[in-house]
Parts: structure tokens; C-alpha cells; sequence
């Protein structure tokens, strides 16, 4: 069991609250992050890239240049690998990277990334988030009142898009929902703002 201290949008302190995070793991576990990680960036990546070898290319039939007397080796073809503008040999072609994991696994990576971050006393918790109109300067203001000069992820139970749009254009501030939270999301910023909410929803959905 955990206390955590509950902050109002001045930063100022307003109550205490217990958290049990055994409801996360018993302990953080490091490879099953490190697989996700992988995973993830994997996932991420086009597959695009393509190189020509030498049969895909059109070059001329002729020698680039005589063969003897130029104290150059010979040269059959102008495309042959190595030559400027030639062929590649054993060159990447366009491919799917995608991995998987199962859909336990990526839960229990998802938990111990919460877990390590809750640990590292790199959560804030705040009472509310919730503004009447986008206004990325108030944002900025509350950001400032909480101490928060890293990089961020603020976390809210339910998709906000007024708090989205408010804080979208802060350098180094992410927002998700609870149920968009990845493995990789919650490791990447140095700290977390969660709304009490969308905390005890976390409490809720794992216990």
C-alpha cells in the first residue's frame, strides 16, 4: 500500500490517498517491458526500403571502358556492384517487421511499467483536469504549479478532447486515455500526471 498525495490544480496539497500496488505485480518485470518495447518500435517501422541488384537494372551492353591499357582492372558491366550508381548486392527489399506478443503479456508489461513509474515516485497525481474551453496557456500554468518540467504523460480515465487540444501544442506533453495506455507511452516521458480518477479506475481494473 502506497500513500500518494492528491494536488488541485495550484499545486497545492489536498489530501492523502492510499493506492495498493500490488494490483500491479509483486515486482518489475524488466524483460517482458524490454519485449513490448521491441515490440512496439517494430511495429513502427514502413518495411518500405528497396535496393536494386544487377538484374533489375538497365545499363548499357558495352564495356564502361577498354580493357587493357588503362592500368585499371577490368570491368564487365557499368551497373556491376560497387560502381557509382550500380547495383547492391544482398540489399534490403521492402519486408513486414510486425511482431506480436500475447494479449496477457502485453497487460502485464503495461502493469509493471506503471509499477516502475510508481516506484521511482515519478507519478502526480491531480485532483482534476477538466477546462471549460482549450486554453494551452492554463495548461501551461497548471503544469508549472505541479512541477512538472520533464517530459510528461498525462493520463485521464475517459478521452477529453478540450484538455487534448489544451495541451497538444506544450513541448514534451503527451495525453492518452486508460484504455490507449502502451508499455511504450508510459516509459517514454520521465513522469506521469494522472488524474485521481483515472487512478482509482487503475486500482478498479487490475485488482
Amino acid at each position: 500500500m502506497i500513500e500518494l498525495p492528491v494536488y488541485d490544480r495550484s499545486g497545492k496539497e489536498i489530501e492523502k490517498i492510499s493506492f495498493d500496488d500490488s494490483c500491479l505485480g509483486k515486482f518489475v518485470n524488466y524483460p517482458l517491458m524490454h519485449q513490448a518495447l521491441v515490440m512496439y518500435e517494430a511495429n513502427q517501422r514502413a518495411g518500405t526500403h528497396s535496393t536494386k541488384g544487377r538484374r533489375e537494372m538497365f545499363c548499357r551492353s558495352g564495356k564502361p571502358f577498354r580493357q587493357k591499357g588503362t592500368g585499371r582492372a577490368r570491368q564487365g558491366y557499368a551497373c556491376r556492384v560497387g560502381s557509382r550508381g550500380g547495383a547492391v548486392a544482398h540489399g534490403p527489399k521492402p519486408r513486414d517487421y510486425a511482431k506480436d506478443m500475447p494479449k496477457k503479456a502485453r497487460r502485464a508489461a503495461l502493469k509493471s511499467a506503471l509499477l516502475g513509474k510508481l516506484r521511482d515516485g515519478d507519478f502526480v497525481v491531480v485532483d482534476t483536469l477538466a477546462m471549460e474551453a482549450p486554453k494551452t496557456k492554463e495548461a501551461a500554468v497548471v503544469f508549472k504549479s505541479l512541477n512538472i518540467e520533464s517530459t510528461c504523460l498525462v493520463i485521464t480515465r475517459e478521452t477529453d478532447q478540450i484538455l487534448w487540444k489544451s495541451v497538444r501544442n506544450l513541448p514534451k506533453v503527451e495525453m492518452s486515455p486508460l484504455g490507449s495506455l502502451t508499455t511504450y507511452s508510459v516509459l517514454k516521458p520521465k513522469q506521469v500526471l494522472i488524474t485521481k480518477e483515472a487512478l482509482m479506475a487503475i486500482s478498479e481494473e487490475y485488482k
